[in-house]
């Protein structure tokens, strides 16, 4: 499972590529792009410039013809004229068609070029999201196991008294009811009189006011009282206690 230092890092890793996609400059690029492809329409440009030229120079020039032919009726030379006038005019009309045409084709590609563009970054933009998701999921289940883990070592603190405060717990409480009194062992082995059995017989006789402590302290006393029962003197109580987790 990654860690939350790696979501982090993958988020930031989508996030910066979400935050790199302009729409405006791709478009900027693309129209570039597309015009040096066609050279910037310099031929239907220059058609069109050409035709316009003509045609602004037709009539002059054939007034000036006319005028030292025997084409004498200006109806006439207006009718040529206009005949004259129809091929730049056609030249101009078809290159102006035809940059039309180019435009709206340059709309067209430049159209699906966007959507594409704009949909991946849809998609980055997408995935940083679902990252930064991600991210917080792995810090909540992070600061669950902290907290989980803090509780479960304050329970470990609370609930793990160790046997010499408990005997000496014991001994406190019994001290006044219990001087005097012997643990019960086997037939045939001896009862040491020394402050040990006193202690011991006092903690047996003891019943804790808490009832977590009482519940804690009666499992100690099963196990306390099996090892007194099988080891009659301190000292062998002591080194099996102690060797009994080894």
């Amino acid at each position: 499972m990654a860690t939350t230092a790696q979501r982090l890092a993958e988020y930031e890793e989508l996030y910066k590529k979400a935050q790199g996609y302009d729409p405006n400059q791709f478009q900027n690029q693309f129209e570039k792009e597309y015009n040096e492809a066609v050279n910037y329409n310099k031929d239907l440009i220059e058609q069109q410039s050409g035709a316009l030229g003509e045609l602004q120079t037709v009539a002059p020039t054939l007034r000036e013809k006319y005028m030292n032919t025997l084409i004498s009726d200006p109806t006439a030379q207006m009718a040529l004229i206009a005949q004259a006038r129809q091929a730049p005019i056609t030249q101009w009309s078809t290159a102006s068609n035809l940059l039309n045409a180019r435009g709206q084709r340059y709309q067209d590609i430049l159209g699906k070029a966007l959507g594409a563009y704009q949909t991946s970054a849809n998609q980055a933009n997408a995935a940083a999201e679902n990252a930064w998701r991600l991210y917080q999921d792995a810090l909540q289940q992070e600061q669950f196991n902290r907290q989980l883990a803090a509780s479960r070592a304050a329970a470990a603190r609370q609930e793990g008294i160790n046997l010499a405060d408990l005997l000496s717990l014991a001994g406190q409480r019994g001290g006044n009811g219990g001087e005097g009194k012997k643990p019960v062992v086997p037939t045939g082995q001896t009862t040491p009189d020394t402050p040990y059995w006193d202690a011991l017989t006092a903690a047996a006789a003891w019943e804790p006011e808490n009832k977590t402590l009482a519940n804690i302290y009666n499992g100690l006393r099963d196990t306390v009282g099996k090892f007194i029962y099988e080891n009659p003197t301190p000292i062998s109580f002591i080194k099996k206690l102690f060797n009994r987790g080894k």
